[in-house]
Parts: structure tokens; C-alpha cells; sequence
């Protein structure tokens, strides 16, 4: 019998603690564009319970946003969903029109996925023309990854974290950025979780500031409309 992956990956996850879907990421606010006409219109890949969604919107940043999720209820935030798609995003899509989106979330997903370039090149279509897409990624560099293979010969997954059991793909800085300049968006800003000032100070001063780092948030534009150009 064929084993699904994706399956039991999803199976576990829906395993996960309910603190898991629990918290608006107010830490992508200072990645959201600045430069544009708002309320803009979101889309949230694995919005959990819709708390980061519902944030947008109260804070007056959009005011239509849709969520994709294969398995959370909305509960609370059920009024301030103007969409929801309860599925698994590598074997359905959203029903959006084509290139109607401002800003895209795909937020602690990508890395349960089978093929998240594939998901990158598909989600790409929804976006509109000098839209925004942020993603966030686990460090697969992180120190204490790299202590426990180097001199333990140990890679351990756990119940959450870096090595999370349901965790599929792995992501340094740079193959995240690989990641999501897969579809043709230009990187404009990366940002990691360090926590320790010390440590960050030093690291950075050796160019190792990436070992601290647990996570990668990452922001990407789309290219916008090419300038029309008159011939005269």
C-alpha cells in the first residue's frame, strides 16, 4: 500500500497543541509594506484559527482577507474571515481571480509541504503585480542543529521547534531566499529571530550571525507592471 506523506505529516500536525494556532504574527509588521494604498487584500496560507488574519484587519491594514487551512476552525475569527478554504494547499487551490491579491502569508507552512516551490510558483499567479509575499522558514543552520550532528551524530526531531516531526523541507538563509525568488519575486528583506544581544553581536561581527537564528522571516515583491515607454 502507497504510503502518503503528506498525509501522516498533516496527520501530526493536526495532532499539535491548540496553543499552536493560537497567536496573531504581530512579528510581521514591521515586513509589511508601508509604500501602499491601504486596506490592502490578504491571503494566508495555513492560517490556523485566522488570529493573524483578524489582526490585519483590526489594525486597518486590509480589508478583505481569505485563509487556506486544512484542518483549524476559525472560532472567534469566523466574522472577520471574508473567505475560507478548509484544504490541503498541495492538493486543492483557493478559487481567487488571477493576480487579485496584495499580500500573501505563508507563515511556519512551507516547510510541511511536499513541494513548496511548487506552491511558490502557483501562489505567485494570485498575487498582483508589485505584490507581497512573506514567508517564514526554521534555520536549519542553527548551532544547536549543527552541535548535536557534528559531535553527537545526533538529528532529533521533537514535538515542535527546528526539527519539528512534521517538518518536511530544511532552509539555511540562503536556500530560503532561493525559496521565495522561486517564481520570479525579488527578496527585499530578511529577518532572524536572534534573541540573545550578545551572542548576535559577536556572531555578526564574524559573519556567523545565522547560527543563533532559529527562524527566517522573509519579504519578496513581485515584479510590478513594466513602464510604458512613448515613442515620440
Amino acid at each position: 500500500m502507497k504510503t502518503d506523506v503528506a498525509e501522516i505529516s498533516m496527520n501530526l500536525y493536526n495532532k499539535k497543541n491548540a496553543d499552536y494556532f493560537s497567536h496573531a504574527r504581530t512579528e510581521i509588521e514591521p515586513l509589511l509594506p508601508k509604500e501602499k494604498a491601504l486596506p490592502l487584500r490578504a491571503l494566508e496560507i495555513g492560517c490556523a484559527e485566522g488570529h493573524t488574519l483578524a489582526w490585519l484587519k483590526r489594525i486597518g491594514y486590509c480589508n478583505w482577507v481569505a485563509g487556506v487551512e486544512p484542518y483549524a476552525e476559525l472560532g472567534a475569527n469566523v466574522d472577520a474571515i471574508d473567505q475560507f478554504f478548509k484544504l490541503d494547499i498541495e492538493k486543492g487551490f483557493p478559487n481567487i481571480p488571477p493576480a487579485s491579491i496584495d499580500l500573501i502569508l505563508c507563515l511556519d507552512v512551507l516547510e510541511h509541504l511536499i513541494d513548496p516551490w511548487k506552491t511558490i510558483r502557483r501562489l505567485d499567479g494570485l498575487l498582483k503585480p508589485g505584490g507581497t509575499l512573506i514567508i517564514s522558514l526554521p534555520n536549519i543552520r542553527n548551532y544547536h542543529v549543527l552541535f548535536d550532528l557534528a559531535f553527537r551524530g545526533k538529528f532529533s526531531y521533537a514535538e515542535s521547534g527546528i526539527l519539528d516531526r512534521t517538518h518536511l523541507r530544511f532552509f539555511t538563509r540562503a536556500t530560503a531566499i532561493e525559496l521565495a525568488e522561486s517564481a520570479g519575486a525579488t527578496v527585499t528583506a530578511v529577518v532572524g529571530n536572534e534573541t540573545n544581544r550578545w551572542q548576535k553581536r559577536m556572531l555578526g561581527a564574524i559573519g556567523l550571525r545565522d547560527l543563533i537564528a532559529k527562524q527566517f522571516l522573509l519579504s519578496a515583491t513581485k515584479p510590478g507592471p513594466t513602464p510604458r515607454i512613448e515613442i515620440r
